[in-house]
């Protein structure tokens, strides 16, 4: 998704609102120049602040997030589809610290088996 696409979405949830771009950027934690920049699509939002949108914007990442870019570190692995990626995501969103950790050992176990089936 390009940056003005982005920043329309921004926007348009904002709105939706009925929230100002100073009520929207002390919400989640930016100034209000930061924001208006994102809204005109000339400044990129880290994963962490498109988080704090949806959370504050009552809206899942992917309203924000249509497809990820084709590339990848690992192009050679078939990873699914985008949509099925970030479902992933929102589901690993939700989960306390706790769980993340496990999910993270899950993960480690999975790379490790990968790694041994290659050898």
């Amino acid at each position: 998704m390009n940056l003005q696409k982005l920043g329309l979405k921004i926007q348009q949830a904002r709105e939706e609102n009925n929230m100002s771009q100073e009520q929207l950027a002390i919400a989640i934690g930016c100034s209000q120049s930061a924001l208006s920049n994102y809204e005109k699509g000339k400044r990129r939002m880290y994963l962490a602040q498109l988080e704090k949108l949806s959370e504050v914007l009552n809206k899942p990442l992917e309203y924000f997030v249509e497809q990820l870019p084709k590339s990848r570190a690992n192009t050679s692995v078939n990873r699914g589809h985008d949509s099925e990626f970030l479902a992933l995501m929102n589901d690993i969103y939700t989960l306390n610290t706790e769980q993340i950790a496990e999910v993270r050992k899950y993960m480690e176990f999975l790379k490790w088996n990968q790694n041994r089936e290659d050898e």
